[in-house]
C-alpha cells in the first residue's frame, strides 16, 4: 500500500501543526443547578486550568455568542443543548465569579424551563456517571467538563 491510499500518512500531525491553547480544550469541573431564571452551570478551574485562563474563556465565549455563533453543549458525544443559535434555543451568559466562571441558559421563544431542567438534571446524571461534557462554539471544543 503507498502513502497516498493510507489515511493515516496523509494526515497533517496535530500537534506540530496547531498552536496548544486550541487543541486541547481547558479542563474544569462543573455543577449544573436550577434556578428561577433558568439553568446555571458553576465551571472551576481543573487541572492544568487557571482562573485568568477562564476569565480569557468568558470574555471569548461572551464575543462569539454576540457575533452569532451558537455555543454548544455534547454529553458523551450527544448534543444536548445549542444556545444563542436558533430561536427555539436557550440564551446563554457568562460571567466570572471568584470561584470560576458561571454560565446561565435561559429559556427563550419555544424552550421552557421543564425542558431546561430535563437537560440539567440530564447533564449531571451524565456527569455523575464519569460522561465529560464538552463545551464548542462554533466547531472548536472549548472546555471539557466533569463533576
Amino acid at each position: 500500500m503507498n502513502a497516498a491510499m493510507n489515511p493515516m500518512h496523509s494526515m497533517p500531525a496535530m500537534p506540530m501543526s496547531m498552536p496548544m491553547p486550541m487543541m486541547m480544550p481547558m479542563s474544569c469541573r462543573m455543577t449544573c443547578t436550577m434556578t428561577d431564571k433558568g439553568m446555571k452551570c458553576m465551571m472551576m478551574p481543573g487541572q492544568d486550568t487557571t482562573m485568568d485562563m477562564m476569565k480569557g474563556m468568558c470574555s471569548m465565549l461572551g464575543t462569539m455568542m454576540k457575533n452569532g455563533t451558537p455555543c454548544m453543549m455534547m454529553c458523551a458525544g450527544m448534543p444536548m443543548m445549542s444556545c444563542c443559535g436558533m430561536p427555539m434555543m436557550p440564551a446563554m451568559a457568562c460571567e466570572m465569579t471568584a470561584q470560576g466562571m458561571t454560565c446561565m441558559m435561559m429559556p427563550t421563544g419555544m424552550m421552557s424551563m421543564d425542558m431546561l431542567k430535563m437537560c440539567c438534571d440530564m447533564m449531571t446524571q451524565m456527569m455523575g456517571c464519569g460522561m465529560p461534557m464538552t463545551m464548542t462554539c462554533g466547531s472548536t471544543p472549548m472546555m471539557v467538563c466533569t463533576n
